[in-house]
């Protein structure tokens, strides 16, 4: 009774954080969450006129190529920079001994999980528009793997660095250019035919270069990479233990950093 009373308690406040989330985030906007979808779309757009018709990159159904890429590191990027100041915009919730402030970093990724579950519909329609007929029996596994190790993995690094920004104000700055140097290091709008063979093995050893390779197999040519999928769930798994760990050992002088 205890346990299911504890769960019920720490899902009401977690839908509470959502809504509280969401109202932040669009309460003085005329298309409110339209914008999670416009924002992505718009920049896809832009590198498909940069890369697409001006350097005429070639990619098999480019745009499709860079909108499925996008949507995903869209997701992934704003779970990690969203996390940077929850616990800053959180105050009051930190002082209070009795709540988990793990639950703000698990908010902010289902909040931004809502709004990656909205361009599904968009990812469908130009699957339709590209005549990208789905292979089920691959494309589950692969969506599996996908998205259960990138909910750990961007989990992970949020739990790091939602906690060390805390103590050092300056990461977040530091955040936004190492994450833009990672974008440019993943397949999100670079095909990886277009990557001169020396410089391959970035990919090989950058986790969400391999998410976003199982992504868009879903959208080009499903298949089966058990040795591929142990490995990025291994990673994310650890990335996860390492990033909660952090977390719980740092949170106790929380209260203090305010």
């Amino acid at each position: 009774m205890k346990l299911s009373r504890a769960f019920i308690l720490k899902r009401d406040q977690i839908w509470v954080l959502i809504a509280k989330d969401f109202k932040l985030k669009y309460n003085s906007t005329a298309l409110g969450f339209l914008w999670s979808l416009l924002v992505p779309m718009f920049t896809s757009i832009v590198y498909y006129f940069v890369f697409g018709v001006m350097m005429r990159w070639d990619a098999q159904n480019y745009l499709l190529y860079l909108v499925s890429g996008t949507f995903l590191w869209q997701f992934f990027a704003n779970v990690i920079m969203m996390n940077g100041g929850v616990l800053m915009g959180n105050v009051g919730l930190l002082k209070k001994t009795s709540f988990d402030r793990a639950l703000l970093v698990r908010s902010t990724f289902y909040t931004e999980s809502i709004h990656f579950l909205l361009t599904v519909p968009i990812l469908l329609g130009m699957m339709a528009f590209y005549r990208v007929v789905p292979d089920w029996l691959t494309i589950v596994p692969n969506l599996v793997v996908c998205l259960g190790s990138l909910a750990l993995f961007s989990m992970g690094v949020s739990y790091i660095y939602s906690a060390c920004n805390l103590y050092f104000r300056d990461l977040e700055r530091i955040m936004n250019i190492l994450l833009m140097m990672w974008m440019f290091c993943s397949p999100v709008f670079i095909p990886v035919s277009n990557v001169p063979a020396q410089y391959k093995w970035i990919y090989d050893y950058n986790p969400m270069a391999v998410l976003l390779n199982i992504w868009r197999d879903i959208f080009y040519t499903p298949g089966w990479h058990p040795a591929l999928f142990l490995n990025i769930i291994l990673i994310s798994l650890a990335t996860y233990c390492v990033g909660y760990f952090v977390f719980r050992k740092m949170e106790a002088g929380f209260a203090e950093m305010m």
